[in-house]
């Protein structure tokens, strides 16, 4: 008995230890928290129920050139009741004339707030919804109705501000206008003009104390400390919506036309680098075309022959030919290392002159006049390109420009092949902006220009004019060559024979280039890139442009002058005929004018002679002849036909021009 009392007393006493240790642990663990770690646990507590909260700037607006908008910021209000703060005698005393106050503004009856707000205080709501989506203007006037004026506590007014972007225009320049959002990692990321001036439109964040109540929500209260968020600038683009216009439906109705991949086109403003529009449309699996990607800013690719103009100022400015030399595209076939260079036209162009070669596109002749003039120094070649600023990006101030690729007989890449292939356009590589920036400079006298897409930054107390003109190279290369290029670039549309003749308007004069490139040519499934690029009017340059098509269906058409011309006639037209200053620019004499300088020459035939052909220029007579049924020889190296010599007795009818 003696022995179960002590076990007893041992148990009791172990028991009573482990309680007294748990007190004092108790005990020490309290006087930690209220004394030495107090103020971190009273400041955690605070974070969970009282911080603040990053509140949004308005973003600034984009707008084009006559003030439309293209991009805005729209704020909306959501109003909130909270019952608690509320006391019921204000309650009591305001619910009937804030309910027919509410009912008035919000256009519900009297007795649906009533009920709503009765109903809110019963259940004791702390984010009770009044309303959503309301303007600053209905915001202020619920800001003055009973109960609600006495703020946030005393009125249990809670506002919720929401910003929206809007897009007038919708998928017309969608690409272009752009948009920018954050990441998972807290970077902005965008696309266009709304992500390269993000840093001026987003403004600076501003703060808000806001408390935790039921369910999760925030409810914003009043502090000294309260920042408020500054708003954007707006920015002023260069783009002319009426352009805009016509550029997306002419390039929409040719890529529908023609079943393409995708296009884009872009017109600038020749004297500044101003781009006035731009659209970039791809195709959907449903055969439906949208702002898919940026293609005129982002897509490298072969230029074909509208890199023939680079190729002939490089030939021109280091003396290798003249306009008026004459070359031989023998048959319309070259061959180079088991590869071959051949002209669309079937047996070739003959002996043409270096204005010729340009005009018909004739990639034997081009071929001919680069290697003869640089194989023993191909470097000279590729430096003259370098110089002109080919190897070189725009430095767009939209992201995602396309890297330029001018091959360097440095490179291990080089091989016999590059260099033929470079003077029609294969084995190099630039974006549709880039192509339409270098014919810019020729219409503008060989200053290069940056291709800019903004004019003014502003706000409601400042205004700040953008420099719309940057100048890349002030000289791509001579006044001389430039007057030469700009003559066979007349050619290519005005002359009959020229690639785009299709294009040749009587109202004003055309320049430009056709270009078609062959891709995907190392497959059994070649497609093709139609382009177009050029300036107008040719005589006075307003507006350049460049259209580019690719992989159109082959059944239907593949050709630049096919293509791609007539989207930019249509556009040019349309622009001379809503743009006066253009028209003030050219008189009807020159209309008339031009219509006589490009009548075709006729050659009169009789009795085995001809009548009227000495002092013709060779090139007018040279295709007359040919078609006539001549074999053509020339003897001298001039263009004006002195005589002539008729070989009688022979297989075909063959004449010898001596020129002078």
């Amino acid at each position: 008995m003696l022995t179960n009392q002590k076990n007893f007393l041992y148990r009791l006493y172990f028991v009573a230890s482990i309680l007294v240790f748990l007190g004092l642990g108790i005990g020490y663990k309290i006087f930690q928290i209220q004394f030495l770690e107090g103020e971190k646990f009273r400041n955690l507590a605070k974070e969970k129920t009282i911080k603040n909260f990053i509140i949004s700037p308005k973003r600034g607006n984009i707008y084009s050139d006559d003030g439309s908008l293209l991009a805005s910021s729209s704020t909306n209000y959501d109003i909130y009741f909270d019952a608690v703060t509320v006391s019921d005698k204000n309650f009591n005393q305001f619910v009937n004339p804030l309910s027919n106050a509410l009912s008035v503004k919000l256009n519900k009856p009297s007795i649906y707030f009533k009920n709503s707000l009765v109903n809110a205080k019963t259940l004791k709501k702390r984010y009770h919804l009044i309303a959503r989506n309301i303007s600053i203007n209905v915001l202020n006037d619920v800001k003055r109705m009973p109960l609600f004026k006495m703020g946030g506590i005393g009125g249990g007014l809670i506002i919720e501000k929401k910003i929206f972007r809007e897009y007038p225009l919708g998928k017309i320049a969608e690409r272009t206008v752009g948009y920018e959002r954050k990441n998972n990692k807290n970077i902005y990321v965008g696309v266009g003009l709304e992500h390269a001036y993000g840093e001026v439109l987003r403004g600076k964040n501003g703060s808000q104390l806001m408390q935790k109540i039921s369910n999760g929500k925030w409810k914003p209260i009043e502090s000294s400390g309260e920042i408020e968020p500054k708003a954007g600038l707006d920015i002023v683009s260069t783009i002319n919506v009426g352009f805009q216009d016509i550029v997306h439906h002419s390039l929409l109705s040719q890529l529908e036309k023609f079943e393409a991949d995708h296009g884009s086109v872009v017109v600038m403003e020749t004297k500044t680098g101003a781009i006035k529009a731009i659209s970039n449309l791809g195709r959907t699996s449903e055969g439906k075309y949208y702002e898919k990607l940026n293609y005129a800013v982002g897509e490298s690719h072969e230029p074909g022959s509208t890199f023939k103009l680079m190729a002939m100022i490089a030939a021109l400015e280091d003396n290798v030919i003249d306009s008026s030399t004459l070359i031989d595209t023998k048959d319309g076939i070259l061959s180079f290392y088991g590869s071959k260079v051949r002209d669309s036209k079937k047996g070739g162009y003959g002996k043409i002159t270096a204005n010729d070669v340009f005009k018909f596109s004739s990639n034997t002749g081009i071929v001919d006049i680069i290697t003869k003039g640089y194989s023993k120094n191909p470097k000279k070649f590729t430096d003259r390109l370098y110089n002109m600023g080919l190897n070189s990006t725009l430095n767009l101030s939209i992201k995602g420009e396309g890297i330029p690729k001018i091959p360097d007989p440095k490179d291990k890449s080089w091989n016999g092949l590059s260099l033929p292939w470079m003077a029609y356009g294969y084995g190099v590589s630039l974006t549709p902006l880039q192509t339409l920036a270098f014919y810019n400079a020729v219409a503008n006298g060989g200053e290069l220009l940056k291709p800019v897409f903004i004019n003014k930054l502003s706000s409601i107390n400042l205004i700040n004019n953008v420099s719309n003109k940057i100048v890349l190279n002030p000289s791509i290369c001579s006044k001389e060559t430039l007057s030469k290029v700009k003559l066979m670039m007349e050619s290519v549309v005005n002359d009959e024979g020229g690639t785009a003749y299709n294009i040749k308007s009587d109202e004003f004069k055309i320049a430009g280039k056709t270009g078609t490139c062959q891709v995907d040519y190392n497959t059994d499934n070649v497609q093709y890139i139609s382009t177009f690029v050029g300036y107008f009017p040719a005589d006075k340059p307003k507006y350049s442009c460049i259209v580019v098509i690719h992989k159109p269906n082959k059944s239907k058409g593949y050709y630049g002058s096919t293509v791609a011309a007539p989207v930019f006639k249509k556009i040019a037209e349309k622009l001379y005929s809503i743009t006066p200053q253009i028209k003030s620019e050219i008189t009807w004499n020159d209309v008339i004018e031009n219509k006589l300088k490009n009548k075709q020459l006729k050659i009169e035939f009789k009795n085995g002679e001809i009548k009227n052909i000495k002092g013709k220029n060779f090139n007018e007579v040279l295709p007359i002849l040919e078609n006539s049924g001549f074999n053509v020889d020339y003897k001298g190296d001039g263009l004006k036909v002195k005589k002539y010599n008729i070989i009688k007795n022979s297989n075909h009818k063959k004449i010898i021009l001596e020129l002078t």
